[in-house]
């Protein structure tokens, strides 16, 4: 079945031992952006005394956001963050492309001064050319404390299944997913595309620096299936739904299910996330460009 698999979300953050640094690099990210690419605009949000927040967006589209605060390490010093988000890197439309110019740029710059991010979130999207009533995915490896949704339990919306039931136990989680109607949510895909995302959060980071082959490991411990026919997905899930509770990870292979399992690959997700701290402002062109221009760097995927 044709799919591909590509970064829909990704979150950077950075660490100061100092709050004046925090501010000066907060507002050099926000001027560096509007001043390579003039039609972005950023709203400041000072609303609150906890963080701050610069919105960068386009055209009434959030491209991305800036977070800035404090916590305390283990040593029970300061430290002073600022949390980048990247988010809708892979919606089919001409936001992508947005998106990614603004990430490589901001990566330039921090490359550039010398100034170390690390990845602290990433959602993984498996875009599959099959409409959503011909999938099912479910968790093949659970994490304990946390509550999943069985295979014929009532979903909170048709077109979308999740799969963990976050709204119980999204305190403690470090990941979830769910599978759903990608043509549904981007109104100009005119064909059919059922979206498998897993979401990484900070938590999973904290515990597991990012490395070649963890998005894999995880991809890998759920079951992505796409049916040729919806006679076929029955039969299956009846079969799985008696031994769903019970049976052991190593012994799925005993009800036919991998025929028709999805195998996501994330190596060219690999190389372009450990290119991202390769990438220096004496590589881009950094003359103001319109919104038709930029780096284009779909060659990763």
């Amino acid at each position: 079945m044709e799919h591909t698999t590509n970064i829909d979300t990704l979150k950077l953050q950075i660490d100061f031992r100092f709050s004046s640094e925090q501010r000066e690099v907060m507002n050099n990210i926000s001027k560096c952006l509007i001043t390579t690419y003039s039609f972005l605009n950023v709203t400041y949000d000072t609303s609150t005394n906890v963080a701050l927040t610069h919105r960068v967006h386009t055209a009434g589209t959030k491209i991305l956001e800036l977070v800035s605060g404090s916590y305390q390490n283990i040593y029970k010093n300061t430290i002073y963050f600022i949390a980048i988000e990247f988010a809708g890197l892979k919606r089919y439309n001409k936001f992508d492309k947005i998106a990614m110019d603004c990430l490589i740029r901001v990566v330039a710059y921090l490359n550039t001064n010398n100034i170390l991010f690390n990845f602290t979130g990433i959602d993984i999207a498996v875009d599959i050319h099959i409409p959503f009533i011909n999938t099912y995915s479910f968790c093949n490896k659970k994490a304990p404390h946390v509550t999943y949704y069985t295979t014929y339990e009532k979903q909170p919306y048709a077109s979308t299944q999740y799969i963990e039931k976050f709204l119980l136990t999204h305190h403690r989680v470090m990941k979830r997913a769910y599978l759903y109607d990608k043509s549904i949510k981007e109104e100009d895909l005119c064909y059919n595309i059922t979206r498998f995302e897993l979401k990484l959060q900070s938590n999973f980071f904290n515990k597991h620096p990012f490395m070649v082959g963890v998005l894999e490991k995880e991809l890998d411990r759920y079951h992505i299936l796409c049916f040729p026919t919806l006679q076929e997905k029955a039969i299956a899930l009846s079969m799985y739904a008696q031994y769903e509770n019970i049976i052991r990870r190593r012994d799925l292979h005993k009800l036919g299910l991998e025929q028709y399992r999805i195998l996501p690959y994330t190596n060219k997700i690999d190389s372009f996330l450990f290119s991202l701290y390769t990438i220096y402002e004496s590589d881009l062109n950094l003359a103001i460009t319109s919104e038709d221009d930029g780096f284009d760097f779909n060659f990763f995927f």
